[in-house]
């Protein structure tokens, strides 16, 4: 496979992702690591002992490395759903989770992940996708391999509704039983999702809720590569269950209540 020349990065703004890791022990910083994806999908990865303000384009141009499709991209199944859908700014490409590259390097984890999410999009989409689930229009592939899963773009994360738009205006109850509704028809199908927080639910201009990021979504039972998060699970989430969102429902709905009470 021929590998594109490094791209030549003029800002830490073009990064994506960028993050901040720091010691479990005590908090102190630990470093920073970053990527970059090219118009063909080819990856490049580094990482520096600076802080992310303190990145210039040197430092984050000598760090850059290139990753092997083997290491981020899935093989692409036969059968799957080829997106024919024009790329633009009516969809959003999600690709592998870059962020956890440097805690899973050497692992099959992050094309694993990205496929199972694609396999687990296919199969709702065959099955009577629910109106407040994410819209899935199929796969980009390139060089054999998924890069890419084709969603309906969205405007705004639940997470960060109620930071400028008025709250008076936003049903609550009816946010609610719409993201309801789209987890019974989850587990209808055996799956739980196993990481239902606001920063997976997005809305649209009319504020209706839509549920995302199936990464952890599992049949029931199935041991989880990652799933759940600090603060919207009772417990440890090690395997896939329909408790996990249960729980994570209930959060959810109190922290709806705390953010919209007048």
């Amino acid at each position: 496979m021929d590998v594109e020349r490094p791209p030549r990065v003029a800002s830490a703004l073009e990064l994506c992702p960028l993050t901040e890791w720091f010691s479990v022990e005590d908090g102190t910083f630990s470093r920073c690591t970053f990527a970059i994806v090219t118009e063909e999908h080819q990856v490049y990865v580094g990482q520096a002992p600076i802080r992310k303000y303190n990145l210039t384009p040197k430092i984050i141009n000598e760090s850059l490395k290139h990753v092997t499709d083997e290491e981020v991209y899935p093989k692409a199944p036969p059968g799957v759903t080829i997106a024919s859908i024009p790329l633009d700014d009516r969809v959003f490409i999600k690709g592998p989770t870059l962020s956890l590259y440097d805690t899973l390097a050497g692992t099959d984890s992050l094309p694993k992940l990205l496929l199972q999410e694609a396999e687990t999009l296919e199969f709702l989409s065959r099955n009577g996708q629910h109106p407040n689930i994410v819209r899935y229009h199929g796969c980009l592939v390139k060089r054999g391999r998924i890069v890419g899963i084709v969603l309906g773009r969205l405007t705004k994360l639940l997470e960060y509704r109620f930071e400028h738009d008025d709250v008076e205006r936003f049903d609550a109850e009816a946010c609610l039983r719409k993201i309801e509704s789209a987890l019974q028809f989850l587990h209808s199908q055996g799956l739980a999702h196993n990481d239902i927080k606001p920063a997976n639910i997005m809305l649209d201009n009319h504020d209706e809720p839509y549920i995302t990021d199936f990464g952890s979504c599992r049949p029931f039972g199935s041991l989880l590569i990652t799933g759940g998060t600090p603060g919207w699970l009772d417990e440890e989430c090690t395997h896939s269950a329909q408790r996990n969102d249960e729980i994570a429902l209930v959060k959810l709905r109190s922290w709806l209540k705390e953010k919209t009470s007048t």
